[in-house]
């Protein structure tokens, strides 16, 4: 014990005992600074109503996982749709799609990663909207587009609505029969409000980037298969809150994605359902990175 310690250049009992309660104060101060069980505690001291995480994710980033910061997501997208008419010089295209988005959300704190939750962040986003297709000429095509739909969290039991509402543009030039390139650029307002939270987010996306794609000499199912290489830039304005305390504050400014893709040069049906493309990408930015997969040029 510290008490039985004799202490050298002390002299009376009272200033034995004065160092003695300071050095025991010190002593216990320190134990508790790196105290697995204080930081637990504190850990426990989070409460799961006062998280404020943001899920418009769901509506503007593809199937994939990502990392962002002290979050872990996970997106299956099934992007349901019908075409009423099919873009052509002479007529404008309509479509109507019903993407499903299937998500898991782990959420962890502190300088060891504890989770905050036992469970990941269940989520299931339905996000019906439609696109109009207008043809400029038989190089550029303007697409203004709306969706409006739900998210539930299943394990915060949170509703959350959600809205986009957008335009993108499109250029394709052919160069012979063998290369093709394309650019886009595109403009989304997303916004979220979640009901029982009563937390609402919104923001500007702007985005712009090249897909290239050439011939590779090769058919499947009677088509010419062609592979490519795309970028795409992703601006957000202002920064998007992905969370707030008492998680550490997490923004997300820009992001950078660059992938491969490889599928036919002209679509075909399988089931009743049109197959065109397969691409895969990787996505990073401040404080974000991850995989992305999905079918055509994102833009």
């Amino acid at each position: 014990m510290i008490w039985m310690l004799k202490l050298p250049g002390i002299g009376s009992p009272d200033q034995k005992a004065l160092f003695q309660r300071l050095a025991l104060v010190l002593l216990m101060s320190a134990t508790s600074i790196n105290c697995p069980v204080a930081q637990a505690q504190d850990q426990a001291d989070f409460d799961r109503e006062d998280i404020d995480v943001s899920y418009i994710y769901a509506a503007i980033m593809g199937s994939g996982t990502y990392k962002i910061k002290t979050r872990r997501i996970t997106m299956l997208r099934f992007p349901f749709s019908f075409t009423q008419q099919q873009l052509t010089e002479e007529q404008p295209g309509m479509k109507w799609y019903v993407p499903v988005v299937v998500g898991y959300d782990g959420v962890e704190v502190g300088d060891r990663r504890a989770r905050l939750f036992e469970d990941e962040l269940v989520t299931l986003t339905v996000l019906p909207g439609f696109e109009y297709q207008w043809a400029l000429n038989d190089t550029w095509a303007i697409k203004p587009f709306g969706q409006l739909g739900v998210t539930r969290d299943f394990t915060l039991d949170e509703t959350v609505l959600m809205s986009v509402l957008g335009v993108r543009l499109r250029g394709t030039w052919h160069r012979g029969d063998r290369t093709e390139v394309r650019w886009g650029a595109a403009m989304r307002l997303a916004a979220e409000h979640q009901l029982d939270s009563d937390v609402h987010n919104e923001f500007s996306l702007w985005e712009t980037g090249v897909d290239f794609r050439r011939n590779i000499g090769m058919r499947f199912m009677e088509r010419e298969v062609n592979a490519g290489i795309y970028y795409r830039l992703q601006y957000f304005l202002p920064s998007w809150n992905v969370a707030e305390k008492p998680i550490r504050e997490q923004e997300v400014d820009g992001l950078h994605e660059i992938g491969l893709s490889i599928g036919l040069k002209k679509p075909r049906k399988i089931f009743g359902f049109s197959f065109s493309r397969v691409r895969v990408g990787y996505k990073r930015g401040d404080g974000f990175e991850g995989w992305t997969f999905g079918t055509e040029f994102p833009i």
